[in-house]
């Protein structure tokens, strides 16, 4: 037997049509009921015996009508928590999907330190979204796609400070535009997220010093 999806919209809609239909029943006999009760009393003789009856099974079906209203009202309640609920489990879902794909992206764009990738991520997270394309959630950043937009970052003025530097061992070049390996010198006050980078790196320096 095949588990019911109490959160699926079909089980809602269910409940809420099946309480509907008991409270409907029970307003009509409850309006019946209160029918005869007129008709009891606007007549000329009438049973002490046959207006209890009648108003015992009133009394009856009023009860009835509060429970069936009362059930009503807690499956809405359910229906509308578990709809918050998977609401905030999809917007989680959907903000690790973006975190994964921007650090993938950054990464392979090359900003590879961790403190570095930290900071860009920071940056740039509020200009992602993950979009449903062909039944698949694709992070995109606007309309580009994620790995165009970091690779177009990771080159600009901006997101070149936070590259990792080639090792220059070989060659004795730092790379145009990048944070030197062992950085002497902040960047212009004007280039604020340079002098971030430069600072951060120093800070990974120092403590790993510390660590050895």
């Amino acid at each position: 037997m095949s588990e019911i999806d109490t959160n699926s919209d079909e089980f809602k809609q269910a409940v809420q049509e099946a309480v509907a239909e008991v409270t409907e029943g029970l307003k009509a006999k409850n309006a019946e009921l209160l029918g005869k009760i007129k008709k009891l009393q606007a007549g000329a003789t009438i049973s002490p015996e046959d207006l209890a009856a009648v108003e015992a099974e009133r009394d009856e079906y009023k009860a009835k009508l509060a429970e069936a209203t009362k059930a009503l009202t807690k499956a809405q309640k359910a229906a509308e928590e578990a709809t918050k609920r998977a609401a905030e489990i999809d917007s989680a879902y959907s903000q690790s999907i973006a975190d994964a794909a921007l650090t993938e992206a950054l990464t392979k764009a090359g900003v590879t330190n961790p403190v570095h990738l930290k900071a860009a991520k920071a940056l740039l997270a509020s200009q992602l979204a993950v979009v449903d394309e062909d039944g698949k959630r694709i992070v995109k950043a606007g309309d580009k796609a994620l790995s165009d937009f970091t690779q177009e970052w990771a080159s600009g003025d901006e997101g070149k400070h936070f590259v990792t530097a080639p090792d220059a061992s070989g060659g004795g070049a730092q790379g145009a535009g990048r944070t030197p390996t062992n950085p002497t010198q902040l960047p212009p006050p004007d280039d604020k997220a340079g002098r971030v980078a430069v600072i951060n790196a120093r800070l990974a320096r120092a403590a790993n010093v510390i660590e050895e």
